[in-house]
């Protein structure tokens, strides 16, 4: 059995995570968001229980407060939040000739406004429903004028 190529190294890492988050293949992330937006008795239980260990451990800010501190010893790359995300709208970037800007959807309340470089390897056509990996916790960046809130990993085979 021969080396995986990258694009199927990339489906191996999208469906662990899915089965990490309990998805199914290809399911919609917001689908599931939906279901557990309706929590069973054990679980609002659970959250409460966290919430309470959560204001004790940061004097009371249980939201809005800093973010936990993060290891220095840590490589850069484990401090990096990865999340898989369908592009639910693209369209080309009014400005610029090689990018594209997508709302991506990676299960969280709204969609992502993300810019990409992915004109040149992609249709409008093919990259509606396209799963990817996207990077979350980048500082907001303005491309040619365009807020992108994220990175859009994606994987080619070598021809």
């Amino acid at each position: 059995m021969g080396a995986k190529s990258a694009l199927e190294q990339l489906e191996d890492l999208i469906s662990d995570l899915e089965a990490k988050l309990n998805l199914a293949p290809g399911a919609d992330p917001a689908a599931v968001a939906v279901a557990e937006k309706k929590p069973q008795p054990q679980k609002q239980q659970k959250k409460k229980e966290k919430k309470q260990a959560a204001k004790q451990n940061t004097g009371g800010k249980a939201k809005g407060g800093a973010a936990a501190p993060v290891d220095p010893n840590l490589p850069d790359i484990c401090k990096l939040e990865f999340k898989v995300g369908v592009i639910t709208k693209a369209w080309v970037h009014p400005d610029a000739d090689k990018l594209y800007c997508e709302e991506i959807d990676c299960g969280e309340e709204q969609p992502r406004q993300i810019a990409s470089g992915l004109r040149a390897h992609y249709s409008l056509d093919e990259m509606q429903g396209q799963r990817l990996l996207v990077v979350a916790n980048l500082k907001a960046k303005n491309l040619v004028g365009f807020k992108s809130f994220g990175m859009v990993l994606c994987a080619a085979e070598k021809k």
